[in-house]
């Protein structure tokens, strides 16, 4: 984890502990992963080592042996006992050797199971770190791991762009269409939004719930004009679109607050989280189902 990382980690931790995902207090799951496969390499590169010198007294002792055996040829009628001796030793240490060099060659091939399982099992864990399990969208702890590299990656001229979007009226909705129906809406929202970034192939847009009914999408596609009418296209679609659970449908509307660094005047995720917030509740507060960018 980045310093900027953990800075910015810190300054979400200002919103209260009531407010703090399990994710946030624990060591990254990334951080994890990244450990144990670098452990797994090293170990390996060991193990590599150890065979590679097995193999290389393996080979000083079969050089060993067949002047062992010359010398033998070489001696007429009784073999002396030092040259026994050395004969015997000779022996001791070929099966040392193979016996070093089949051990090491099963943990190689031990190391080699780990790593394929280590490699199927990585793109489940970072879907576990990144997405939402309810929308499968991609969740708060993505936010916080991958903000500091989109702000620096982004064009000076275009800047990061940050939008909040939140349900009008989602209690409400809760409260009279049930908990359930609830679910789907926020899934419906999800599958929404992503549809249309997919459509529009926007490679550094990400949509990511932040908990409850409140969502970000952030950005360093686009220029902020262009950022507030994808917003503007994202609410249309939002609000036209019909919500079907059982016997019930129902259609929500979002209220937008947008910011950019650029245009706002600030260099970090959290002053442009929180600069987008204000102008949520700006939108809230101006009647809903608005978009407030400046």
């Amino acid at each position: 984890m980045s310093e900027q990382q953990k800075d910015t980690a810190k300054k979400f931790a200002r919103r209260g502990e009531d407010q703090i995902t399990p994710e946030e207090k624990i060591y990254p799951l990334r951080f994890i992963v990244d450990y144990v496969v670098e452990k797994k390499n090293q170990l390996l590169a060991l193990e590599g080592q150890s065979l590679h010198q097995a193999l290389a007294i393996q080979a000083v002792s079969e050089d060993i042996q067949r002047l062992e055996r010359k010398l033998y040829a070489s001696i007429d009628g009784e073999v002396p006992d030092d040259v026994k001796e050395l004969r015997s030793l000779l022996y001791k240490q070929q099966e040392q050797v193979h016996e070093l060099t089949v051990g090491l060659t099963r943990k190689g091939l031990a190391f080699e199971d780990m790593d394929n399982m280590i490699k199927q099992a990585q793109p489940f864990i970072l879907r576990l770190m990144f997405r939402d399990t309810l929308t499968d969208t991609y969740n708060r702890y993505f936010f916080i791991s991958r903000s500091d590299d989109l702000l620096a990656q982004a064009d000076p001229m275009i800047g990061f762009s940050l939008a909040f979007l939140d349900i009008d009226n989602f209690k409400q909705c809760n409260d009279v269409y049930g908990h359930e129906f609830g679910d789907e809406a926020l899934r419906y929202l999800c599958k929404t939004v992503n549809t249309h970034l997919q459509m529009h192939d926007l490679k550094n847009t990400y949509f990511v719930r932040m908990g409850g009914d409140e969502f970000i999408l952030i950005s360093n596609d686009l220029a902020f004009p262009h950022f507030v009418l994808l917003l503007d296209d994202l609410q249309r679609k939002i609000s036209g679109g019909t919500i079907c659970w059982e016997n019930t449908t129902g259609k929500i509307k979002v209220s937008i607050g947008a910011a950019n660094t650029v245009f706002s005047k600030v260099n970090t995720p959290w002053d442009i989280y929180r600069a987008a917030d204000e102008r949520l509740y700006v939108a809230k507060r101006g009647g809903k189902n608005r978009i407030v960018s400046s």
